[in-house]
Order: C-alpha cells, then structure tokens, then sequence
C-alpha cells in the first residue's frame, strides 16, 4: 500500500516540484496521501524522517560555510620596518618609535611583528616594546624597504592572513584591526594601499590579501627590483637612455649618467607600477623609471604622459575610482577602488577612518593611522 501512495506522490511532485524543492514536495505529498489512506503512524514517520534529513542537511551546510568564512577571514598581521641600533640611535627617533608603539597598543590589540636586520635588533625590540621581531637579510640591497615584496610573500605564504605594512612615522588614533579586517572579510580587497590622488600611493601604508592578486603585486615588486640591482647598467640603458630621444635631450641640461639601482627600484613607484599594470595590463615600469629618464632628457616636463589614466582593456576609467566600489564599502569611508584586467582581483587606495597621509587633518578628523607631515613632533611624540 506504501508503494502505491509513494508512487501517486511522485506523480505530482512531478508538476511543483521545482517551485519547492523535489525532496520536500515528495515527503510532503506522499505524507498527504498516507493520511488519506489513514496510514497516520507511517505518514508521522515519514514526515519526521524527512525533518531530520533537512535539519541535518542545512546544518552541515551552514557549518561549512561559516568554515569558509573563518578560512578567509583570518585576523590581519601588522608589520613594521624597526630596524635600528637602539643605542645609537636619536632621542628623536626612539621618541618617535615610542609613540607608534604607545598608541598602537592604547587602541589595539592586533597582533604585530617587527621586522629588523639582526637577532640582535630583534632582541632590542622585544625588550624595549614587547613585541615580536623577524629578522630578515639586507644582502646587496641598499634601502630596508626594497624588501618588503619579499618579506611580504614569505608572511603572507607562511601565516595565509592579510598581512599589513605601515611605517613608523605615524600616530594611531583607532584600532586599525576591525578596519583592516573588513577590507578582505567583507569587502573582499585583495590589495591596498595610502591614498595619494590618481594613481599615487603612498607606501606607508600596504595591505596584502592572502590571495594570487596581492601575491602577484608583491612578485612584480620584487622581481623588478632584482632585475635592476643584477644588471644596472642593463637596465639604465634599455629601460631610461632607450627611450629618451636624442632629439628630446636639451643640450647642456641633459645628464646621460648612469642612474643608481635605487633610481630606478625606489620602492614607492615600484608599488605604483605593479598595481597599476594589474588594473591596465601594461607592461612597462613607467613611474620606477620617470625621474631618470627626466634627468636624462634634462627637463622635468619630459614624459608627463606617465600621469595620465590610461583606460582598462574594454574602455572607461582606469585609475582607482570612488564608482568602482560597491556601496556597502564606499560607506565605511574614503575608499577608491579599481578592478584588475581580468576581473578577477580588488585593488583599492584608501583614506579616512584608515590611513590619513602627510597633510593637515581637521580637528574632527580621526584615524587608525595618522601618517606624520615631515616628522611633525606634535603628531610624532602625542603618545609620550
């Protein structure tokens, strides 16, 4: 007799069942047809049965995706060059060491790692401030913050969190970890750095999302750097005296020198290349190149184009844009977004409440990071 009723409700699962669902239009029928054949004690059975099952299945699905959701959003890890000898260093610069530290642990508890060149310095650091230290190996490199893409790749593959470089020249007036935390949590930004207007960023202020995007910015810096400090001379001819016409050179003005390795790899520009060419899949490393190919030309209008948007493939605006966030993150502040040239990546220069650059802020102004103007005592040594 069950059999017979199972069939007769699958028969009319057959009309509804993709308005409610297969599984739960058959229990329900075939629970309506063994109550009408007075069959109760199986039609209980079966409903309860099916309950079970559902229960059991939206439970499972629930706890794997909060499972995702904790995978991705683990707590950022801060980071910050520290790399001083301690006993001879200024009453200025410890003062100011002092106060990042002093106000970064008033506001937060995020978790923080230094970065300095000896065990010895990392041991200084963790006497002085009580925080963890990494050391890492300056090699040829000339300035510490040439390493960051590697040193970034290393901590973002080790610990697979966000991880967050900001320099020591600042103040913090919030906690930086609920704001960092939404960036790739809830609004999925793969990379991010300190607004400056256009394609400007200012890199004293980075994030890196544990994700292929942000890994592959943090490759493009690194590989950059490597390629100019191997081969200088290589470099300086192919990538700045190449592409300065001669006729473009003003006589007397213009200096075909050999630029330095540091000329063509500071850092900050080499950010802005390696986010920028992930946004417009360009090749060329214009900004980390511009000011020796200026100085070659000897004039400082040589070249301005490098300024210029330059359009995404499909057309529109290229450079970071206020429109290209969706609203849920325009909402959380001063936020521009870009999307990578295959759609697949987040890039975003950011603002208040997170980072406040090296300009005046009003007195209602508050950030996470408040990034000094010229060292400004006032801002530098608050916290002490």
């Amino acid at each position: 007799r069950v059999s017979r009723h199972r069939a007769r409700a699958r028969r009319r699962c057959r009309r509804s069942s993709k308005l409610i669902g297969p599984n739960f239009c058959l229990a329900m029928a075939l629970t309506v047809e063994l109550l009408r054949a007075r069959i109760p004690f199986i039609a209980s059975a079966v409903f309860l049965v099916f309950a079970l099952s559902e229960h059991l299945r939206l439970t499972s699905v629930t706890s794997v995706t909060e499972k995702l959701k904790t995978e991705r959003c683990q707590a950022p890890l801060l980071t910050s060059v520290v790399d001083y000898d301690l006993d001879s260093a200024s009453q200025e610069t410890l003062r100011m060491l002092d106060n990042y530290f002093t106000t970064l642990r008033v506001h937060s508890k995020i978790e923080f790692v230094a970065l300095a060149s000896s065990e010895e310095r990392c041991e200084r650091v963790k006497q002085r401030w009580g925080e963890a230290c990494r050391v890492f190996h300056l090699g040829e490199y000339r300035w510490t913050k040439q390493l960051i893409g590697r040193e970034i790749l290393a901590m973002l593959r080790e610990s697979r969190r966000p991880v967050v470089l900001v320099d020591t020249d600042m103040s913090v007036g919030l906690d930086p970890e609920p704001l960092l935390a939404k960036l790739w949590c809830d609004f999925g930004v793969d990379f991010a750095g300190g607004d400056e207007a256009k394609w400007n960023i200012n890199t004293g202020f980075l994030f890196f999302a544990p994700t292929p995007v942000a890994e592959s910015i943090a490759t493009c810096v690194v590989d950059w750097i490597d390629l100019v400090r191997s081969d200088v001379d290589g470099a300086f001819k192919k990538y700045v005296l190449d592409t300065v016409p001669e006729d473009a050179r003003i006589e007397g003005k213009s200096d075909v020198r050999r630029a330095d390795a540091t000329a063509m790899s500071f850092e900050q520009d080499v950010v802005k290349d390696c986010a920028r060419n992930a946004v417009t899949n360009e090749k060329e490393m214009r900004f980390s190149v511009h000011i020796a190919r200026k100085r070659v030309a000897g004039t400082a209008d040589f070249a301005e184009d490098v300024h210029l948007d330059v359009p995404p493939p499909g057309g529109g605006i290229g450079w970071y844009d206020g429109s290209k966030c969706n609203p849920v993150v325009r909402a959380a502040g001063e936020i521009r977004c870009a999307t990578t040239h295959d759609k697949q990546g987040m890039l975003a220069v950011v603002r208040l409440p997170i980072y406040h650059s090296q300009m005046a802020m009003r007195a209602d102004e508050n950030a996470a990071f408040r990034h000094c103007i010229g060292k400004e005592p006032a801002c530098l040594y608050e916290g002490n």
